[in-house]
C-alpha cells in the first residue's frame, strides 16, 4: 500500500485533486481511499487530504501519520506539512521554483522534489479570485513522482470531468506538471538492497 498526505490551502483545488487520482487509480484497476480533513473551511485556510492506494482492498480508515509522499501545493505550508509527520523514506513534493527548493529544501532528511505549480497555472489562466489554482498541474506531477498512476490514466479523467472550454489548459497544466518537476534532494536507495549488495 502506498499513502499519500497532502497539504494546500482552500481554493487550491487539492480535494479535487485527490478525487481524480483516485478515479484514475480505480481506472487501471487499484484499490483506492481518498478523503480531506478541513479545519477552517474556507479560502486560503490550511487543508489536508489523504489518498491511499493498493492492489488488495483497503481496511485502514486512519488519517496518514507517516506519508509514503508529502504533496504541498503552498510553499507556505512546508513546515506545517513535515511537522505533521514524515518517516526516513518519504517523498517530498512541493510547489515552489527551482531556485527557492534548492535553497529551502537541502537541509531536509529525505528525498524531494519541486514544480512551479504556480507559475504554470498563471500561464494557463487557472486562478479564481486570484489564487492560481494549482491542482491540474498537480495531477501530472503526482503521477510522475509517485509512478501510482500514468498520465495516460490522469489524461483520461481530465476528458470525462473538465467542461470543454477548459479541457484544453487543463490538459497542457497537467502535461507541465509532469514534464516540469525537478529533483532537489535524491532518494535514497532501500536499506535491503544495500545490504544485499553489500552481502554480495
Amino acid at each position: 500500500m502506498v499513502e499519500v498526505r497532502f497539504h494546500s490551502l482552500g481554493g487550491q483545488g487539492a480535494v479535487t485533486l485527490i478525487n481524480m487520482l483516485a478515479q484514475a487509480g480505480d481506472q487501471i484497476g487499484r484499490h483506492v481511499q481518498a478523503f480531506p480533513f478541513f479545519g477552517a473551511e474556507r479560502r486560503g485556510a490550511p487543508v489536508m487530504c489523504f489518498l491511499r492506494m493498493d492492489d488488495q482492498p483497503i481496511a485502514l480508515r486512519s488519517q496518514i501519520y507517516r506519508p509514503d509522499f508529502l504533496v504541498v501545493m503552498s510553499p507556505s505550508q512546508v513546515d506545517a506539512a513535515i511537522a505533521e509527520g514524515t518517516k526516513e523514506s518519504s517523498v517530498l513534493l512541493v510547489n515552489m521554483k527551482e531556485e527557492e527548493a534548492r535553497k529551502s529544501l537541502a537541509h531536509l532528511p529525505f528525498a524531494a522534489y519541486a514544480v512551479d505549480g504556480t507559475s504554470i497555472a498563471i500561464e494557463l489562466g487557472m486562478e479564481v479570485e486570484g489564487l492560481p489554482v494549482v491542482n491540474i498541474a498537480f495531477l501530472g506531477a503526482v503521477s510522475f513522482v509517485t509512478e501510482l498512476v500514468p498520465l495516460e490514466a490522469i489524461t483520461e479523467v481530465l476528458r470525462e470531468n473538465t467542461p470543454p472550454t477548459r479541457l484544453e489548459a487543463s490538459m497542457e497544466a497537467a502535461r507541465r506538471g509532469f514534464t516540469s518537476v525537478v529533483e532537489i534532494k535524491k532518494r535514497k536507495a532501500p536499506a535491503r538492497r544495500e545490504r544485499k549488495n553489500a552481502a554480495s
